[in-house]
């Protein structure tokens, strides 16, 4: 990486650091000599941050200091374009603008370097040879909408023997697993749910709040299936 992209790692590194950390695990990580380091830290230190600390006892990075609002790696631009063009492809049509929105805006305050990269990414996605959101454009985003109000939906759909059923529950979230999958919880009979968005016939979204905590409830389910909190952050 180059240096300007080291100082940005090393400021982030010690940011998330509550306690001091060794020069020496410092500088394995960034992969570069002590002396590298030292002229980095004396640097940073140069151009406005309070890095306190001497060799032997360790760094730590005091409150105040502010990294610039947008500045990337070479990596971070690389997985940012790769998640955006992956949203685009699919078939939510709002979805799929809001990536575009989001993209200029990113780049509208990128230095002229980052902007460049931005737009000439190798990264690619290739969507053929699994599931797409759904043909019907709407469920999708009725569901978003609905997860983020906290509102229960109504969906008909079938079931693993191909029966219609209907059922009020209150959406989580949107899980892809190679295919897109609603969780939702059932309250009447207490039981999670997880059904392929293609399998919905029809969605309707009702007034009607759930009050209990959907965070926890996600908790809950990602325990059922193995995931670990990470994975659901």
């Amino acid at each position: 990486m180059s240096r300007t992209e080291r100082l940005i790692v090393l400021l982030q590194y010690l940011r998330q650091r509550r306690y001091p950390v060794s020069g020496k695990l410092l500088a394995g990580d960034l992969n570069v000599s002590l002396r590298t380091l030292y002229r980095d830290i004396a640097l940073l230190n140069s151009q406005g941050a309070n890095i306190e600390g001497e060799p032997g006892l360790g760094y730590t990075l005091r409150p105040g200091f502010m990294l610039p609002p947008l500045m990337f790696t070479m990596d971070e631009i690389d997985a940012l374009v790769l998640g955006n063009k992956w949203v685009i492809e699919q078939n939510d049509v709002v979805l799929a603008k809001s990536a575009h929105s989001f993209i200029s805006k990113i780049a509208a305050v990128l230095p002229e370097e980052q902007r460049a990269q931005l737009y000439c990414s190798p990264m690619f996605v290739k969507t053929e040879g699994y599931s797409k959101v759904t043909d019907n454009n709407s469920i999708l985003s009725d569901i978003r909408k609905a997860i983020y109000h906290k509102q229960k939906i109504v969906i008909t759909f079938f079931d693993l023997n191909n029966v219609r059923t209907v059922k009020t529950t209150c959406p989580l979230s949107i899980f892809f697993n190679n295919e897109f999958f609603l969780v939702s919880w059932c309250e009447f009979s207490h039981k999670f749910i997880k059904l392929q968005l293609e399998k919905i016939e029809k969605l309707e979204v009702l007034s009607e709040k759930y009050i209990q905590d959907r965070i926890l409830l996600l908790k809950k389910w990602g325990e059922t299936e193995g995931l670990s909190e990470n994975y659901l952050s």
